[in-house]
């Protein structure tokens, strides 16, 4: 368990967790959705978790 700053909020001495950020972009008439998943891990309080898409990262793959 870790405990620190959310690196997407900023809120501090929080409870975090390992994730990859998600960006979704919604499918429209004249365009297909996409998802894409970043390659940089990082630390994300229980509120953004809560409300942001995301990735959980494993300890193993740290």
């Amino acid at each position: 368990m870790l405990i620190g700053t959310c690196e997407n909020c900023g809120s501090s001495e929080v409870t975090l967790t390992l994730v990859r950020r998600v960006y979704i972009v919604p499918e429209s008439w004249d365009s297909v959705g996409s998802e894409t998943v970043m390659d940089e891990i990082e630390e994300w309080c229980n509120s953004c978790t809560s409300n942001y898409p995301f990735v959980l990262v494993e300890a193993d793959q740290v």
